[in-house]
């Protein structure tokens, strides 16, 4: 069992298992949410050096909160879009979540030793030249790599649907 915590240390998800998977998200959507999650008082940047959003993706039967389920908030972009979990404590990003969605796309940031990147996503966003040539996979969407991964995941929960867990909203950013 893996506790993944926040800043402080005041909210904790226990995940069990091993992760579905490792990525780094380029869409525009991710990156403007990054912006503004690091925009909140005393918060800390969620991307990697090349402003690509580093997630390490976890079922999420297997990826609980334990601890501090008080503190978080829900940010959404737009109405009926992805959801960025942040706990208010130290306004620490915690984790992305699709409605019903299998899984939780837990930020990077908050391993103290994240898994090693396995491939990029969306890098038809990517502003010109901020991808390096390093070996790691990228597609301009998700890959059917990406896609096979998160199947295999689904059908190990025998195909069950998720909720999202009911939270506020965070307060607005801007």
């Amino acid at each position: 069992m893996t506790e993944l915590t926040c800043r402080c240390g005041k909210t904790a998800l226990a995940l069990s298992g091993t992760p579905i998977l490792t990525a780094t998200c380029h869409c525009t959507s991710c990156r403007q949410a990054a912006a503004e999650l690091a925009a909140l008082p005393g918060a800390s940047p969620v991307t990697d050096a090349n402003g690509g959003t580093p997630f390490v993706l976890w079922r999420k039967d297997r990826a609980q909160v334990v601890r501090g389920g008080e503190t978080l908030r829900g940010h959404l972009l737009r109405e009926g879009g992805s959801r960025r979990v942040v706990a208010t404590c130290c306004n620490a990003p915690m984790y992305l979540e699709f409605k019903g969605g299998h899984w939780r796309s837990l930020y990077a940031a908050r391993f103290d030793a994240p898994p090693p990147v396995e491939m990029r996503t969306m890098l038809m966003d990517a502003p010109p030249g901020s991808v390096p040539d390093d070996g790691i996979p990228g597609a301009k969407r998700q890959s059917a790599r990406f896609m096979l991964r998160l199947l295999g995941a689904w059908a190990a929960t025998g195909f069950r649907f998720f909720r999202m867990d009911p939270m506020p909203p965070l307060e607005s950013t801007s």
